[in-house]
């Protein structure tokens, strides 16, 4: 015989939601709890750690759905939902809003952040930058890292969430809005926040490009068009650990013509941002491209007579 399930303790709307949604599903599949906690030892989904089970028992899985307890870890709700052949998206949407209220009904942000098309200055996009982890879960500083493929350092990611480093890197953000859970426009979106709040760092000063072309070694012009092949020096930026900007040459790769003609068809439907390098050789291509031929005008059809189309101009008055 199963257990008893009583009825949903008063919590927050959020919790309540994740409760009842729980709940609905475990009953579409008819299974008791004690069926339940069998399953969740062969359930498994793409960002559980390779080795690690998602076994939960029959107890955990009940208080998980009771709303007593506060908002259960997120793996025992991904288990809970994979154990009833449940949508994981939904289950980890509504852990993530019941999280997000729970963190902040405990502390409050100091102000309410902006919506990241508004952010224009390092202080407002590192409170947008913790509202995100907010509503991300607050997982662990570890878990972002390993998120980002390592891209992100769990050490950095703490510093800038707790304010220690003020202004961070523009690569920085988009690993962090990536490992948050954001895609495609979005990403754009905070890669352009942070370049208006650096922006209004600099006073508007014209800053150099995150890849930018200098000149080579001997002094000849960047790009160096050999052919239909592009070639020159770059400089990468990147931030040391003291947090200044270091700059460092590189060359650049080979980059054919029909490709670069091919991205800026692309970037001119919206499809494909160009990088400096490309964009730098594309307007070079159009440099060495020839003016477009002017059209004669049409010959007149007898000696004497205006071209068709053209009105006849009258003789000035001597």
């Amino acid at each position: 015989m199963g257990r008893r399930e009583n009825p949903i303790a008063p919590c927050d709307k959020a919790l309540l939601a994740l409760a009842r949604w729980l709940r609905s599903r475990r009953e579409a599949a008819g299974l008791n709890y004690t069926q339940l906690a069998r399953r969740t030892e062969r359930v498994r989904w793409a960002s559980l750690p390779a080795g690690e089970s998602a076994k939960c028992s029959a107890d955990t899985l009940l208080r998980a759905a009771s709303g007593a307890k506060g908002v259960p870890r997120r793996k025992v709700v991904l288990a809970y939902a994979a154990a009833c052949d449940a949508n994981l998206a939904e289950a980890d949407r509504l852990w993530r809003q019941a999280r997000y209220r729970q963190i902040q009904a405990a502390e409050p942000l100091k102000e309410k952040p902006k919506h990241i098309a508004y952010v224009r200055d390092f202080a407002d996009l590192l409170l947008a930058m913790v509202d995100l982890y907010r509503k991300a879960g607050c997982r662990s500083y570890q878990d972002l890292e390993d998120l980002s493929g390592g891209d992100l350092k769990h050490s950095t990611v703490w510093r800038v969430l707790t304010e220690q480093t003020k202004r961070p890197t523009r690569d920085f953000v988009i690993h962090f809005a990536r490992a948050c859970g954001l895609r495609g426009i979005a990403l754009r979106e905070w890669a352009q926040a942070w370049e208006r709040a650096e922006d209004r760092r600099t006073g508007g000063a014209k800053r150099p490009n995150s890849r930018g072309p200098v000149i080579p070694m001997n002094r000849g012009p960047v790009p160096r068009i050999r052919g239909s092949l592009v070639d020159g020096f770059y400089l990468d930026r990147a931030r040391n650990p003291g947090g200044q900007d270091v700059w460092k040459l590189s060359r650049s790769g080979v980059v054919s013509e029909t490709a670069l003609r091919q991205r800026q068809e692309e970037i001119a439907l919206g499809h494909r941002v160009l990088s400096s390098n490309e964009l730098v050789a594309a307007r070079s291509l159009n440099s060495l491209r020839p003016p477009a031929r002017a059209i004669p005008a049409p010959r007149a059809s007898m000696e004497g007579s205006p071209p068709q189309g053209r009105p006849q101009r009258r003789a000035r008055a001597s």
